[in-house]
């Protein structure tokens, strides 16, 4: 029988070995490139690390970490000093801190004054003569913002200047055209008396306990300045000025100085206990209204013109607070004047100056006294609105 040879096909098999021929040049280019890169790490890195090894002795001793470099600081700005240090208006709302007194019964008030927390003023309304009549006396209690009306005898039209302590009211029962009667009204019995009769003019007259003053024209060129006992109603004269402009300043009672101008204008001072008289040393030709406390005295140097200047004495020197003031007051730690329709308060024992007018009001300065100021806000005439504002520093 005849055998026929067969073959396998070696087709894909045979193709696979080819295809590996070269992988034994392959494993022994990457063996030698792993011997190489192996090399270099060594050199690199294995022969300085054995070197450093031989160098150093080997010790068992802790130590301590190495101190780092004191840090140099960063300069640092000196903090900025407050301008207004120790005072309640820097930045202050003086909208929240002013308050309006308002008198429902009454529609204008005038002639404010001071006694201890009260404040005083004359409180009326038109009359069919078209000017107002002040016929009643506000007391305010400007701690509590309550108030009473008293109603003073009278026989002429108003109640002008009150000055008020705890027995008496002495007051000017003012006639429509100036003159009347000076008047004193006992709080306690409720019984008044006329000091005198006032020809022309009106007089304001001040209080040291149970003793009234006050300048008075009693000729055509003649003013005298007068002091009345208020209990036995004896008078005497202090002082006779003829034809002079010193007589336009009124006198000033502070504990028991009496402080007014005397007709040749020398500022004086009396001591209203011992009688000794004063003349402080002002540095100013001209002293007018001038006003006094613990501290010193303040006053103008022209006669309420809008030329004249607010000045401040403190026993020493003399210093110029403002310009174009027609007028101030004096209270505890500052001096309230007004400027061109604004009201100013100047603390002397700084020299800080702070305006208290708000930019939408015209205010006129009514007067001070203790911590508090009080003006009137003329923007508008339909009534007369007071404000009042703590502003003083008590001691």
């Amino acid at each position: 029988m005849k055998h026929e040879k067969r073959y396998r096909s070696t087709g894909k098999f045979g193709k696979r070995l080819s295809r590996f021929r070269a992988l034994p040049y392959l494993e022994i280019l990457l063996g030698l490139g792993l011997l190489a890169a192996l090399g270099f790490a060594v050199w690199k890195f294995g022969v300085p690390f054995f070197r450093n090894l031989a160098n150093h002795a080997y010790s068992c001793e802790r130590t301590a970490p190495a101190t780092p470099a004191p840090e140099t600081p960063l300069p640092t700005e000196e903090p900025t000093p407050d301008p207004y240090p120790n005072h309640a208006l820097y930045n202050a709302d003086l909208l929240t801190m002013q308050t309006e007194i308002v008198i429902p019964e009454y529609q204008y008030a005038t002639d404010v004054g001071f006694w201890k927390t009260t404040l005083t003023a004359s409180v009326g309304n038109y009359t069919p003569d078209g000017t107002a009549a002040f016929v009643r006396l506000l007391l305010y209690d400007t701690k509590t913002n309550g108030h009473t009306l008293l109603a003073l005898p009278m026989q002429y039209k108003s109640i002008r200047f009150p000055a008020v302590n705890d027995r008496w009211v002495v007051y000017l029962d003012s006639a429509a055209n100036g003159g009347g009667r000076m008047m004193a009204y006992d709080r306690g019995t409720k019984e008044a008396r006329e000091l005198k009769t006032v020809h022309t003019g009106l007089p304001k007259p001040v209080l040291y306990e149970n003793t009234a003053f006050w300048i008075e024209r009693t000729g055509q060129s003649r003013d005298k300045l007068f002091a009345v006992d208020l209990v036995t109603g004896e008078s005497a004269t202090l002082a006779i000025y003829d034809d002079s402009p010193y007589a336009l300043s009124r006198p000033f009672v502070y504990g028991s100085t009496l402080l007014y101008v005397a007709p040749d204008g020398t500022l004086t001072a009396l001591d209203l206990k011992t009688g000794r008289t004063e003349t402080p040393a002002v540095d100013a030709a001209y002293v007018h209204d001038p006003q006094m406390n613990a501290d010193g005295i303040a006053f103008l140097d022209s006669d309420h013109t809008a030329s004249g200047h607010v000045l401040w004495y403190d026993g020493e020197k003399t210093v110029e607070i403002a310009s174009g003031a027609v007028d101030f007051a004096l209270g505890n730690g500052f001096i309230a004047y007004s400027r061109y329709d604004k009201n100013y308060v100047y603390y002397y024992g700084d020299g800080t100056t702070f305006c208290t007018t708000r930019s939408d009001e015209t205010a006129m300065l009514l007067g001070a006294g203790g911590d508090v100021m009080v003006w009137m806000d003329v923007s508008w005439r339909d009534k007369d609105i007071m404000e009042i504002m703590t502003v003083g520093e008590s001691k």
